[in-house]
C-alpha cells in the first residue's frame, strides 16, 4: 500500500468565530476564513500546519433550514455535542494520487466521491474528491477518510499563507483512541510507521494534536472525540 499525508483534521465547535479567536489568544494559532458547505449547514476555518495539513474549525450555522432527515440529524447532534465543550470530529488523509485514492475506494468497497466543497466569501469555492465516501466505514468507527487535491496550491493549507504567532516546524502527534492493530489495518503499515501517532487508552477517535514550534516548545490541542457519538448516529439511521 502507498503512503498516504496528513490532511485535516476537524474541531467541531459552538461558535465559528469565537472558538476560532479563543484558540488564536490560546495558543497563537491563526486561521483564515474556509467557507461554508451547500450540502451541511456548517462553516469552518482554517489553521495551516506544516506538512501541507490543516485544522478545520467547523460549526453549525445554519439552525433554521429545511434540511434533508439525515442532515437534519446531523445538525441537531453537532450542535448538541459542541454545545458543552469542543470535540474533535474527525482525522483525515491524503493520497498523493488519483491512483491511490482509487485504490483506496476499491479496498472498502466504496467510490471515489466528487463533490461541490466550501463556498468561500470571495465568490470562489472548492471541489471535494475523497474516498470511500462512507462515514460509517471511517468517522463513525474513529478511522480517517482519504482526499485528493489535483492542485495543491488550491489546498485550504496554501491557498492562503498564514505565519502563526508561535511559528509551527511540525505536526509533533496526534492521540488516537481504539486498537493500534485496527488503526494500522485501515491505514496501512506504511502510513502507520510513518504518521507521529500515539495511542491513549481511550475509545477510538481523535483527542489530541501536537505541534511542535521553531522555539522547541509544543503546543497541545486536547479535546473529547465526537466518534462514539457519530457512531450512535450512524446506527440511528440505519
Amino acid at each position: 500500500m502507498p503512503v498516504y499525508d496528513l490532511d485535516h483534521v476537524t474541531l467541531g465547535v459552538r461558535h465559528l468565530y469565537e472558538s476560532a479567536e479563543r484558540l488564536r489568544r490560546e495558543t497563537g494559532l491563526r486561521s483564515h476564513e474556509g467557507g461554508w458547505l451547500s450540502v451541511m449547514p456548517t462553516a469552518h476555518r482554517v489553521i495551516p500546519l506544516p506538512g501541507d495539513a490543516c485544522i478545520n474549525v467547523e460549526s453549525v450555522i445554519d439552525h433554521y433550514a429545511e434540511l434533508p432527515v439525515g442532515v437534519d440529524a446531523f445538525r441537531t447532534w453537532f450542535e448538541e455535542t459542541t454545545r458543552q465543550a469542543d470535540h474533535w470530529m474527525t482525522w483525515n488523509l491524503r493520497a498523493r494520487s488519483y491512483a491511490d485514492i482509487e485504490d483506496v475506494a476499491r479496498r472498502f468497497g466504496g467510490e471515489v466521491v466528487t463533490s461541490p466543497g466550501a463556498q468561500r466569501p470571495d465568490g470562489s469555492s472548492a471541489t471535494t474528491v475523497m474516498a470511500p465516501g462512507n462515514a460509517a466505514l471511517t468517522w463513525a468507527r474513529g478511522l480517517p477518510n482519504w482526499y485528493f487535491y489535483d492542485d495543491m496550491d488550491q489546498h485550504p493549507a496554501r491557498r492562503t499563507p498564514m505565519t502563526h504567532e508561535r511559528p509551527l516546524l511540525a505536526v509533533a502527534w496526534l492521540e488516537i483512541g481504539g486498537d493500534p492493530a485496527e488503526v494500522e489495518e485501515h491505514i496501512g503499515t506504511e502510513t502507520f510507521e510513518t504518521l507521529p501517532l500515539r495511542f491513549v487508552a481511550e475509545s477510538a477517535g481523535l483527542y489530541g494534536v501536537g505541534l511542535r514550534t521553531r522555539d522547541g516548545e509544543e503546543i497541545a490541542l486536547r479535546a473529547a472525540s465526537g466518534a462514539a457519538g457519530l457512531a450512535e448516529l450512524a446506527a440511528r439511521a440505519g
